[in-house]
């Protein structure tokens, strides 16, 4: 059996926007050709992705599990048009890559420089990402690699280690910690911590406040302004 990208891409819109006539006018098509292409999905996996209700449409568990395939492989398919349409047209191959904010323009600089000593016909495009636009970009094939601190990878990524930081702190010069070299993380535990993005939205923020739930302790942060 061959899955059409088109019914995917359909499930998709159906699953984002909680109802078939909203999907369908996202997608240009009548209720009724996109309700068709729906069930002939559904016939060709063989189980119910949908339930259809008054208030809208519902995902059911087999429609979750092909959802998180479905993004990965139009992904990959976005993709493969795009590297084609590079080579065909004779362009300088880009490199598409995305970085949180908790990566610095040093780090990034250290990071590309044997890759375009390397590669010199290669053109690195730089986009600076959120966590989870990162994620969504990637997982959409619009970038092809992805830059961060500590996140865990979604369904469909996979994600190595380029490199180890410690994690330093920074005290008034009259704290009692401040003469310290060195601090265990459950002695913090009753400090404030200033961070620059608010949870979910910055991932150097995430991994503090998993590090700080693997010491046992609940931080409080403050974002700065």
């Amino acid at each position: 059996m061959r899955l059409d990208l088109n019914k995917l891409d359909h499930l998709i819109a159906v699953a984002e926007e909680g109802s078939l006539t909203r999907a369908a006018a996202r997608l240009h098509l009548s209720q009724q050709a996109l309700s068709t292409s729906i069930r002939v999905l559904e016939r060709e996996v063989g189980v119910p992705l949908l339930e259809r209700g008054s208030a809208g449409v519902t995902v059911l568990p087999a429609g979750a599990a092909l959802l998180e395939d479905a993004r990965v492989l139009n992904g990959m398919a976005r993709a493969a048009l795009h590297r084609a349409r590079h080579i065909g047209r004779g362009e300088t191959q880009t490199l598409r890559i995305g970085y949180t904010p908790a990566v610095t323009g040093d780090e990034l600089v250290t990071l590309l420089a044997p890759v375009t000593e390397a590669h010199p016909d290669l053109t690195p495009e730089i986009h600076q990402r959120y966590p989870s636009e990162l994620t969504a970009a990637l997982l959409a094939g619009d970038l092809d690699i992805g830059l961060c601190r500590g996140m865990t990878p979604a369904h469909g990524l996979t994600r190595t280690t380029l490199g180890h930081q410690r994690l330093h702190i920074a005290v008034a010069h009259d704290h009692p910690l401040a003469a310290r070299t060195s601090v265990a993380l459950p002695e913090l535990a009753h400090e404030s911590f200033l961070v620059w993005g608010t949870p979910g939205r910055s991932g150097y923020t995430d991994l503090l406040i998993d590090h700080c739930r693997n010491a046992g302790f609940e931080p409080n942060t403050e974002r700065t302004t």
